[in-house]
């Protein structure tokens, strides 16, 4: 059985939207883009996580890597907060469009 890293327990719901094929790159970096809903101290946080590759040409120009904090909710509104996560998750109909959708809110987003 695997364990959970202490980090990731209090995810509510995560999705990774692309990261590189261990399978094609083994000894390369890993690279990927995920969304995610937890369990703050106060509230509940939506955070998008973009750890891309400088070269790569996925989302919007000028949008660094970083853990980006997207929206935040109220202890009273645990289901609100899963709900903007995986709606934001699912709002485009291909991995690059997704991923320049996430950029465009992270331009507006707290940096972490």
């Amino acid at each position: 059985m695997q364990t959970i890293p202490e980090t990731k327990k209090n995810h509510l719901w995560r999705k990774v939207i692309w990261h590189t094929d261990p399978e094609t790159h083994p000894l390369g970096p890993f690279h990927s883009a995920e969304i995610y809903c937890c369990e703050e101290s106060n509230g509940y946080a939506v955070w998008y996580v973009r750890k891309l590759a400088r070269d790569d040409v996925r989302g919007k120009a000028g949008v660094e890597n970083a853990d980006y904090l997207l929206k935040y909710f109220s202890k009273t509104a645990r289901d609100e907060a899963i709900e903007y996560a995986v709606v934001i998750a699912h709002n485009a109909p291909t991995v690059d469009k997704l991923i320049e959708n996430l950029d465009a809110r992270a331009a507006a987003a707290q940096k972490v």
